[in-house]
């Protein structure tokens, strides 16, 4: 298998994937919220199951682009998506520590990602 040479369009496609994959997330709590087998959770978790099959095809192609290391050690920023959610979706509070973490997080990709291919 040969892996293409990473380009900043190669990058912006992976972590459009993970954007994608962070919405398992919100669907997910939003299915938590519904009563149990409802329409609406039942809704919620096909709309999470379609989300984790386009997610599954995308991380294929993903992996002709990208080493596996270098593209799951960026699987981290589904963290920060999920923040950016939690806020926008169920009004949750963003802390200083998750702040802090998400920083962790984005200097870790950023490590990783620097290394020679």
């Amino acid at each position: 298998m040969k892996i293409e040479k990473t380009t900043i369009g190669n990058y912006i496609f992976l972590h459009v994937s993970f954007i994608v994959y962070s919405f398992v997330g919100v669907t997910s709590k939003t299915a938590a919220l519904q009563g149990w087998f409802t329409e609406g959770f039942l809704f919620y978790v096909a709309l999470l199951l379609c989300i984790l099959g386009i997610y599954a095809v995308l991380w294929q192609q993903a992996l002709k682009k990208f080493p596996l290391v270098k593209a799951y050690s960026n699987k981290g920023v589904v963290v920060i998506w999920n923040l950016i959610w939690a806020v926008l979706f169920f009004q949750e509070v963003i802390t200083l520590e998750n702040i802090i973490g998400s920083a962790v997080i984005i200097l870790g990709i950023m490590v990783v990602s620097s290394d020679a291919d």
